[in-house]
């Protein structure tokens, strides 16, 4: 079970069997050496989703409400903070999305969920960063999450991602364009690909589920 300390024995170094003492004069061996003791250890043993790609962000960027329009999932979707306290699994097109729980400043030292939720985006092949339109300053959200998963796993700053800007309908187009700037400029010496959507605007959620699933092939 995920997180329980389990104890595992290990086979001791087996005895001599009596077919080990066969030969053409003794035919019905009824010789044997006795066996030594096992090994015993004790493993802590965490379950890691494995996902195709991973949905991550700040808690309330729309994370699950995109896994549900992209995958036809049942997450738990809300107007509050943490609504998702469980990994959520989705299908695309043969590949596997993860709704990641929310992430705060602190994740990687266990603040909030942390640790608990940290571990899953390690199996994904690719990162979905979540970024919600209604956030005053998306640059430092962006740069929150991308130092918590550097912090906890180094090489997740590695991984392939998509940065998405969510919730675009929730702003004014003048301040959605700012802010598609700022990232922009965030990204800019990056290959990082940004994709702005929307669930209500049927024709981003079917231009970003291909670019995912593009990036994935």
């Amino acid at each position: 079970e995920d997180g329980k300390l389990t104890k595992i024995l290990k086979g001791g170094n087996g005895g001599l069997g009596n077919e080990h003492f066969k030969a053409s004069t003794n035919v019905r061996p009824k010789q044997s050496t006795p066996g030594k003791p096992g090994d015993e250890a004790d493993f802590l043993v965490e379950l890691a989703l494995v996902a195709d790609a991973g949905l991550v962000g700040m808690p309330n960027a729309g994370k699950s409400s995109l896994l549900n329009t992209l995958t036809n999932a049942e997450s738990k979707v809300g107007a509050y903070e943490f609504t998702t306290i469980e990994p959520h699994l989705g299908p695309l097109f043969g590949f596997v999305l993860a709704d990641i729980p929310g992430l705060i400043q602190g994740a990687s030292k266990g603040k909030g969920l942390g640790h608990k939720f940290l571990r899953h985006i390690t199996r994904t092949s690719l990162i979905l960063h979540c970024i919600s339109a209604e956030n005053e300053d998306v640059a430092t959200a962006y740069k929150t999450i991308r130092d918590e998963l550097f912090a906890y796993e180094p090489t997740l700053a590695e991984k392939p991602e998509i940065v998405i800007l969510t919730k675009t309908d929730m702003v004014s187009p003048e301040d959605l364009k700012k802010k598609i700037k700022a990232l922009e400029t965030t990204l800019k010496s990056t290959k990082t690909e940004l994709v702005t959507t929307s669930i209500l605007d049927d024709e981003s959620v079917k231009k970003l589920g291909k670019t995912i699933v593009s990036r994935l092939k």
